[in-house]
């Protein structure tokens, strides 16, 4: 059986926009309380935007909730929480990845 080893490279680039009055010290706090350790918006950013990139084209993020996309609220059952607070405008999502291949001996 052969083996090769690929590596995969795709460029995505989002902008992230976060509403400081609803993702504020105290959601920060208690958010720290049950996900990750993220001190600012700038790391929720970050994350968001890993999050994004690597779950694709949804606008449900653990811890979130559900997100606008580019602007657009989708619709939900009535008993979900949706996050008015999060809009992630896609610049550009990487579909044409360049890989390169190696066999492995």
């Amino acid at each position: 059986m052969k083996k090769f080893k690929c590596t995969v490279t795709r460029v995505d680039e989002y902008e992230i926009e976060i509403d400081e009055t609803v993702i504020n010290t105290e959601w920060m706090d208690d958010f720290k309380k049950h996900f990750y350790k993220i001190d600012d918006l700038e790391g929720h950013a970050e994350h968001i935007a890993q999050m994004r990139a690597r779950t694709g084209p949804t606008d449900f993020i653990e811890g979130y909730g559900h997100v606008r996309i580019n602007g657009h609220q989708y619709r939900h059952d009535t008993d979900k929480h949706i996050e008015s607070g999060i809009n992630i405008s896609v610049i550009s999502e990487d579909h044409d990845c360049e890989v390169e291949v190696e066999e492995i001996k």
